[in-house]
């Protein structure tokens, strides 16, 4: 396991940990929505959305899952 960046917790981790388990796998996992519905479950968690995204797209690809990277911000 690698060190994670100083604004992530352990709440985020395991919040896109059991979105992506919950997560369809013969779909496409939307990085927009998944910000969307995991800042909701950690919102009073200090991450900020990039850090967010980047454990998204580091979890799905460990998870082998296509990703839809409709971020725009």
């Amino acid at each position: 396991m690698r060190e994670l960046p100083f604004d992530i917790d352990a709440d985020a981790v395991i919040e896109v940990g059991r979105y992506l388990d919950d997560h369809a796998k013969t779909t496409a996992v939307s990085i927009s929505e998944a910000l969307r519905v995991i800042r909701r479950r950690v919102n009073k968690s200090r991450v900020g959305d990039s850090g967010l995204e980047e454990l998204i797209v580091e979890s799905a690809a460990t998870r082998k899952l296509a990703l839809l990277l409709d971020n725009h911000n």
